[in-house]
């Protein structure tokens, strides 16, 4: 018998861990552990989870999203865990995502090693694209491109992709084994799409199983540009990527047709508030993130 962790990365959102944690104990396939990585929460996220005894728990320093993914990856696969499930605090897995993600990936025969179940707003209709190549020569489109929805395979249970978000992919063993862990270093942003491409590469294959569901309780940040400390990984993690899947074609040119793009929605914005006077200092946090992705060491220390 196969046996299968949850690993799920918090910080500071004790209701939304709470959530998460009761629809991963009501599961109709019965997981066999959850850990929960605390990312050194100040909210009274720590109390609680000291109370939990059905639940691993590991305290650690605040390094983001991709310290807790790779932390919880490691320690599950460390314990000799089969399957490990991957979220964040702020979904809320259905109570048959789990059963239907292994049922629909049998009833394929068991073809794929790592599963990703559909995510759905709580408060809308709009439904999650999952990418099914990857894109490292064309600067102009997404690192994953021609994406699929699961109203995209009505009579199929499952379909492949190659990119995956860190909300709800399951990893056999046989991936963490030979792709190793999540990259540590990205903080927030890419770590995923980095890992995707990881898995990509080594030749394992991604099933999408559209009947596996998880809510996703936080909504999409509005559009526009904001220039802050998210906009710094966003950018200086993307240059990245680049550099670690793609050429130095992709690397340039796409870090030129992304950023040229932020410096005129920053032009946009500063014609807005009527003022530009904050528009060195956002030119120059934009200049800096890239910078800081072309020095960034590939090699993990």
């Amino acid at each position: 018998m196969k046996t299968i962790a949850a690993v799920v990365v918090t910080y500071n959102r004790l209701a939304l861990l709470k959530d998460c944690i009761e629809s991963l104990r009501r599961q109709t396939k019965k997981l066999d552990a959850i850990f929960v990585i605390n990312n050194s929460s100040t909210d009274g996220t720590k109390d609680w989870l000291d109370t939990q005894t059905d639940l691993h728990v590991v305290h650690q320093e605040n390094g983001g999203g991709a310290l807790g993914f790779y932390r919880g990856m490691k320690e599950a696969y460390n314990k000799g865990f089969d399957w490990i499930w991957m979220m964040d605090d702020d979904v809320e897995p259905l109570t048959t995502c789990l059963a239907e993600m292994l049922e629909a990936n049998a009833e394929a025969g068991n073809v794929y090693d790592v599963l990703q179940p559909d995510r759905k707003f709580f408060n809308s209709d709009s439904e999650w694209r999952y990418g099914s190549e990857f894109n490292f020569s064309n600067p102009f489109k997404p690192e994953a491109i021609k994406p699929i929805k699961s109203s995209d395979f009505k009579n199929e249970r499952i379909r492949k992709i190659v990119s995956f978000p860190f909300e709800g992919p399951m990893f056999s063993r046989q991936v963490i084994e030979k792709v190793g862990f999540a990259d540590k270093r990205y903080f927030i942003l890419y770590d995923d799409t980095d890992y995707s491409a990881r898995v990509f590469k080594a030749g394992f294959k991604v099933g999408f199983a559209r009947n596996a569901v998880m809510i996703k309780k936080i909504n999409n940040p509005a559009m526009g540009i904001n220039v802050d400390w998210k906009l710094y990984y966003q950018i200086r993690n993307q240059i990245i990527l680049d550099r670690k899947h793609g050429s130095p074609y992709i690397t340039v040119s796409r870090a030129i047709v992304s950023n040229v793009k932020r410096v005129l929605a920053v032009v946009k914005l500063s014609v807005k508030k009527k003022t530009f006077s904050d528009f060195p200092k956002n030119v120059s946090a934009i200049a800096k993130a890239m910078s800081d992705g072309f020095k960034f060491e590939l090699a993990e220390q």
